[in-house]
């Protein structure tokens, strides 16, 4: 057999991809504690692109819709003010909701804590329901170490202070990360041409025209699918959430703001994120009005299957083209990795990879059918 370099060169490379697969199976540790080393050194940056990627949606939109980009000569002037706008609007948008539904969350509160009074006499009524059915229980009530369990509790506080010290830490450090992120993001956004342009050099300089053009074809068909299905989720979410928001106003049950802004929140989770608000909803009605949570429920159901039927296939399915099946694996492995963010983006990213490989595939197929 005749080795020419190209062939001395796939061999050496699958020797060396041997070699790591080796070191990593027998130091995986290592090679966990090394990724987890680098995202988090990453982190900003991810965080920074990330932000750029949600904030170009509008701004994308502004410049060439109001602006007309194209057709102006003073781009950078114009780039500038649509980043800005774009801006105000997003942090607009949450600042309106804050105002809404601070005030609706704080008489939540004062309601949930009226009512509690009248929990602690339901409960006195079970107890001495249960004293007068099991007498006894008054013997093993006495014989509890009560001081035993003051000083387990007293040993145990420590530990909960401890653990908000850590919970403050981590919440500053991610504000930091979030802050530094925002601003990597701004650097994106006014200069993404000459990054893009960049990016290009940098590969072609390093690999063939093959591999660039499928890289960029990649990058392409994930901008066009984050976009498509980060546009269409946010637009279901808020029908979704301005519906129930109004039928709860209809049949005059309370927090329906609260409910309806945090269904249009939460909903941004598919298959998962909208079972959150039943919970939460069920809990805040309950407490002072068990029929009308009943009724939460039913309108619920009757809401989130008119989502599933109909809206969603129309305004998010067509983005996405991923089966449920692996809609819902994927939503449940980006949220055990990267918690809510994870739960989001997964959905999109496994469309993405979904549909490399069913190209990668049909050429498979084509490749051993034309032999």
């Amino acid at each position: 057999m005749n080795l020419n370099k190209k062939n001395t060169k796939q061999i050496m490379l699958l020797i060396s991809f041997a070699a790591l697969m080796l070191w990593i199976v027998f130091n995986y540790k290592i090679f966990i504690d090394l990724i987890s080393f680098l995202i988090k050194l990453l982190m900003p940056l991810i965080v920074g692109i990330a932000i750029a990627f949600i904030i170009n949606v509008p701004m994308k939109q502004i410049e060439r819709k109001i602006f007309k980009i194209e057709k102006r000569k003073h781009k950078k002037i114009i780039r500038v003010i649509s980043l800005i706008l774009s801006i105000i609007l997003i942090f607009g948008i949450i600042g309106l909701i804050l105002f809404l539904v601070i005030p609706e969350f704080i008489e939540a509160i004062i309601n949930i804590s009226k009512s509690v009074p009248k929990s602690y006499d339901f409960i006195n009524d079970i107890i001495n329901k249960i004293n007068n059915l099991y007498p006894d229980i008054k013997g093993y009530l006495n014989n509890i170490d009560v001081k035993s369990i003051i000083d387990t509790s007293v040993n145990q506080a420590g530990n909960i202070v401890s653990a908000l010290a850590g919970f403050l830490s981590t919440m500053i450090s991610r504000l930091i990360t979030f802050f530094i992120g925002f601003i990597i993001s701004i650097y994106i956004l006014l200069d993404k041409e000459n990054l893009s342009r960049q990016t290009k050099k940098v590969l072609n300089a390093f690999f063939n025209g093959d591999v660039t053009n499928k890289v960029v074809r990649i990058v392409k068909l994930a901008n066009t699918t984050f976009t498509s299905f980060l546009t269409g989720q946010c637009l279901d979410a808020s029908l979704i959430g301005f519906l129930l928001f109004i039928i709860l106003s209809i049949i005059k049950l309370p927090y329906a703001l609260i409910l309806g802004v945090l269904f249009a929140i939460t909903a941004l989770i598919p298959y998962v994120g909208a079972f959150i608000t039943l919970l939460i909803g069920v809990v805040l009605i309950g407490v002072t009005n068990p029929m009308g949570a009943l009724w939460y429920v039913i309108v619920f159901f009757v809401l989130q299957q008119f989502d599933d039927n109909f809206t969603y296939p129309r305004i998010v399915g067509g983005s996405v083209g991923l089966p449920a099946l692996w809609a819902l694996v994927a939503v449940l492995i980006g949220g055990s990795i990267f918690g809510f963010i994870g739960m989001i983006i997964s959905i999109p990213l496994a469309s993405i990879l979904y549909s490399l490989f069913g190209e990668y595939v049909n050429d498979r197929i084509k490749k051993k059918s034309s032999k």
